[in-house]
């Protein structure tokens, strides 16, 4: 597995970087008024895609001053987060001539970021659909594309079509046999999703169960989907919910979720199956993807649980950015020094079985998910981790990075604030101090010496029995409290 989650572009990134204000400038130029005024077309655009939702309503590729602030400032810093993402993603072994599905592509981000940071994936003759409600943006996106070739590969043996459908009938209107296509890509399109829902009643997991189902009938034995979201709350979390939609489960918080997806299969004739009434799992729906990235584990996502206000996503350093970039945010108050995205990378189930998480004289497998920050009682620096057993918090772990993969060995102890179960780096030595106080590290109440610390303490409390989304199997998780540090 990569250790790490984000990696420096090579050099034929970091030109084609370089070259995204000349391609936008050749796809779509500026007079000179308008430059003046791109800074607070940048903001307004901000504006709209955050905290005026609302104005989404009236797309923003029909005003021409947004749409030049996209391609200048949104745009180019999507690269230069999909740059340094892509790189260590395991795509497995594409074969001879990969076909790949964009939803919701706009202006070609996704296929852009593809072809300038997987030389493995930019020799082979790809082909990739671009697919989106929008004629015009797309055709940018090929100008774009056209421009960035001609300068930097003008042999490449990339093959662009497109189609205009909305993601959730793309992959029905893809036009490819069952088992031709080897990558789905969907970046900044679950949150469009969950905002523009087709009918009353309609849930975001109903939408999600459906797109999978699409997506497994069409993908390769080996196929994989990737999704890329903002590094928000709402980002982070319906990368979650992707996740567990993918393994069988269901968003238990919206009620009825379940009926209006049986009514859904079988109006697109899929068969509706008796689930034999409720046995407490929270699913009766198989699993059809496993995650390979970032989560290290397919048990439940700490960051579904009760309570829990955290949320998925991570940071990271963008130095390849270009300085003119780092200008145009300055001037619209949007200077940044680093990235932050949520994402999930799934690979398709033949059976409907589960890889078993790896364990090694009782460690987990754990991935960062904050920065350091200072327990009082622990030593060092602590972050918080990912593993099959919860959320976990660890001490010493400053030589760490968010983002990070380790191994951890479970202790007795949880931290008395967050209640995530204390866990040692594989290589510690050193054992949690114990802290006097409401605050500080706590055993948990009911724990004996003689329990084996390769599994997770137990609790008593506001306990409940849930599917853990491994195809079958329960355990029980505490649900009393969560993160006041939260991860990022």
């Amino acid at each position: 597995m990569n250790d790490l989650l984000f990696t420096a572009p090579g050099s034929f990134a970091r030109d084609a970087i370089g070259l995204l204000e000349q391609a936008a400038d050749a796809a779509m130029p500026m007079t000179a008024a308008q430059r003046r005024d791109l800074p607070h077309a940048c903001r307004d655009l901000s504006a709209m895609l955050t905290t005026e939702r609302s104005a989404i309503s009236r797309s923003y590729w029909a005003a021409p001053r947004l749409t030049s602030a996209y391609l200048r400032y949104f745009f180019p810093w999507n690269i230069v987060r999909l740059a340094s993402l892509l790189p260590s993603l395991d795509l497995g072994a594409p074969p001879g001539r990969p076909l790949i599905l964009d939803l919701g592509s706009g202006p070609f981000t996704l296929p852009i970021a593809l072809w300038l940071s997987r030389p493995d994936l930019r020799a082979l003759p790809v082909t990739i659909v671009a697919s989106d409600t929008s004629p015009h943006v797309m055709d940018l996106g090929r100008s774009m594309f056209s421009f960035l070739r001609s300068k930097l590969d003008p042999e490449s043996s990339w093959t662009v079509r497109v189609l205009r459908a909305p993601a959730a009938q793309a992959l029905r209107r893809l036009r490819a046999k069952p088992g031709e296509l080897w990558l789905l890509c969907m970046a900044n399109v679950l949150n469009e999703m969950d905002e523009r829902r087709p009918r009353p009643g309609q849930h975001i997991s109903e939408r999600l169960r459906l797109l999978l189902e699409d997506a497994h009938a069409m993908l390769a034995g080996d196929g994989r989907i990737l999704a890329v979201e903002p590094g928000t709350r709402q980002g982070g979390r319906l990368a979650s919910l992707l996740r567990r939609s993918a393994l069988g489960g269901e968003d238990d918080s919206e009620d009825g979720d379940l009926a209006s997806l049986a009514v859904g299969r079988e109006m697109r004739g899929r068969p509706v199956e008796d689930d034999g009434g409720d046995d407490g799992s929270g699913s009766d729906l198989p699993p059809l993807f496993q995650p390979l990235s970032p989560c290290l584990h397919a048990a439940a996502c700490p960051m579904l649980e009760r309570g829990v206000s955290a949320w998925c996503h991570f940071n990271a350093p963008a130095p390849h950015a270009p300085d003119s970039l780092r200008a145009l945010s300055a001037r619209a108050g949007m200077d940044k020094e680093s990235v932050s995205l949520s994402f999930l990378l799934l690979k398709k189930l033949e059976e409907g079985s589960l890889e078993p998480p790896t364990r090694t004289r009782g460690a987990v497998p754990a991935r960062v998910v904050s920065d350091a920050f200072s327990v009082p009682g622990l030593s060092g620096a602590a972050r918080y981790a990912c593993t099959p057993l919860g959320l976990a918090l660890v001490p010493d772990a400053l030589r760490l990075r968010q983002g990070e993969a380790c191994r951890l060995r479970p202790t007795h102890e949880r931290d008395g604030k967050s209640r995530a179960a204390i866990m040692l780096l594989e290589d510690g030595r050193e054992k949690p101090r114990m802290a006097e106080g409401r605050n500080g590290p706590v055993r948990p109440r009911g724990s004996r010496p003689e329990e084996d610390p390769g599994r997770p303490a137990r609790t008593r409390g506001r306990n409940s029995v849930r599917n853990d989304g491994a195809g079958g199997g329960t355990r029980r998780q505490a649900r009393d409290g969560s993160p006041k540090r939260q991860p990022r």
